[in-house]
């Protein structure tokens, strides 16, 4: 069976009512690993969680990131152009990225990326109420996907205060 370009592009999402189906997909792939990830680091903390916590912090820091990246695009998207405190407000989760990935610790790192990503959270909602920010459908998902993000380093947070060889991490 053959399908056309059109049949094959994702349809956006109409205004105010959702998510695109990739863009979902994508998102909850991506929290995916974490969740896992916590749970095979709880389930055999001896072994899998001294491989497992630095990927997961990793990856939080590239989220971290990434965030920010998407904060970018939806500044310079605007049809009057982005402002400093748009640019600026992108820059900072990247500088914070940067920064965690020079800190020994995985307790730091991880209390850091505990605390940083729902406060990245917190203010993009707070541009999307004034309308500087990114379009209610993103919020619909990135709601939901911080709280598993959340979920996944305040659980594996607990497991490497708790473990005395994790902690060393």
């Amino acid at each position: 069976m053959v399908m056309s370009v059109q049949e094959t592009q994702v349809r956006p999402a109409a205004e105010g009512t959702g998510l695109t189906a990739a863009a979902a997909a994508t998102a909850y792939a991506g929290a995916l690993p974490l969740l896992v990830g916590a749970i095979l680091a709880w389930a055999r903390p001896a072994d899998l969680a001294t491989f497992i916590l630095p990927i997961m912090t990793t990856m939080g820091i590239a989220l971290l990131a990434f965030f920010g990246g998407v904060r970018w695009g939806v500044a310079v998207m605007g049809n009057k152009g982005p402002t400093f405190r748009q640019l600026a407000g992108s820059v900072v989760p990247m500088v914070l990225a940067i920064a965690l990935f020079q800190i020994d610790g995985i307790v730091t790192v991880l209390t850091a990326l505990s605390v940083l990503i729902p406060l990245l959270l917190l203010d993009d909602l707070r541009a999307t109420r004034r309308g500087s920010g990114a379009p209610e459908w993103y919020l619909g998902v990135r709601v939901p996907l911080t709280i598993m993000m959340e979920v996944s380093f305040v659980a594996a947070l607990i497991l490497a205060l708790t473990h005395e060889s994790l902690s060393a991490l």
